[in-house]
């Protein structure tokens, strides 16, 4: 997939998550357009004259009052529209017009989350998940009065095939450290815990279960491991297509639990170049299952703080 399909499917995806939003473009440094579309105008129907027009009043204030900042997210009411600017690296802006009735956090959380992912592409980076994951959603209603107050308990497992670095994934969390010097398998259940701090008026205590991934030595005792939880991570090493092919094997094992869980695909080790598993083969199996998926790194942390900020938010909801 070249840049421009990527960008076509990123800013498609920010559209169709807030009906308020009417447009968005990536301009450069320069005030030049990069891409652009417009709510309701497929790519092939887009006509420049008309999102020329929709930006140009504002190029003038990116090149001024922007250009040299390197990092920013700015909402401004203009008549009847809210327009986002945020840095997208130190190569784009991004900028969104939207109606102006949408909440100021909810245009940043959703704003910021995409301009990163412009970032990465201009990076070159090639695995990126352009959808809009559902973390985005519930932290854009955190300032909205919707929050529980109070402190909470969340029982996460983490389930998974032996080395796909269930442990690791949960150290980054907890201690934020990695280790290097090799793997050593989970026996059994080994359990952590760390405070999520929501705001000052809410936090997650998450109790997180790591689960020995050897499926048949650990069977008599998993449903008991399974009792009381709220979450699961579904986690498979990228670079082990076998790995994934045992998701299924976990979800029938919690099928057999009479547990209602909600649950999450994390693909782990995406730092890694030897990839088995394609991102297509990983949303199918997503949509499969009827849940979200994060591409993770246990290694350098990313999106590890948001896998378990997410099952924290997650639980929120029922409240």
């Amino acid at each position: 997939m070249g840049i421009t399909d990527k960008f076509n499917e990123l800013i498609s995806n920010l559209l169709n998550s807030l009906e308020e939003i009417q447009a968005a473009a990536i301009v450069d440094r320069n005030g030049l357009i990069i891409f652009s579309k417009i709510k309701g105008m497929d790519k092939e129907d887009d006509k420049i004259g008309t999102v020329t027009a929709t930006f140009d009043s504002f190029i003038e204030r990116i090149k001024k009052d922007f250009g040299a900042a390197t990092n920013f997210v700015n909402v401004t009411l203009v008549d009847e529209n809210k327009y986002l600017f945020a840095t997208a690296g130190l190569e784009a802006i991004l900028t969104v017009i939207a109606d102006k009735f949408i909440s100021d956090n909810s245009l940043k959380v959703f704003g910021s989350h995409v301009a990163n992912k412009i970032k990465l592409i201009l990076e070159g980076e090639e695995l990126i998940n352009l959808d809009i994951p559902p973390i985005i959603p519930i932290l854009s209603n955190m300032r909205e009065g919707k929050l529980p107050e109070g402190n909470f308990s969340v029982k996460v497992i983490v389930l998974g095939a032996p080395g796909v670095g269930k442990t690791s994934l949960i150290r980054r969390f907890v201690d934020n450290k990695f280790a290097e010097n090799g793997y050593v398998s989970t026996i059994g259940v080994d359990i952590s815990r760390k405070e999520v701090i929501i705001n000052k008026n809410c936090i997650i205590n998450e109790s997180i279960w790591d689960i020995g991934g050897q499926a048949q030595e650990t069977a008599p005792y998993r449903k008991r491991f399974y009792q009381g939880a709220n979450f699961v991570f579904l986690v498979f090493d990228i670079t082990r297509k076998s790995t994934f092919a045992k998701i299924q094997r976990w979800i029938e094992d919690l099928d057999n639990s009479s547990q209602q869980l909600s649950f999450i695909l994390i693909a782990n080790k995406t730092d890694l170049d030897n990839s088995e598993v394609t991102l297509e083969e990983i949303k199918q199996k997503a949509e499969e299952l009827s849940c979200p998926y994060l591409l993770c790194s246990a290694k350098t942390g990313n999106n590890v703080i948001g896998a378990f900020k997410y099952a924290a938010l997650k639980f929120l909801e029922q409240y």
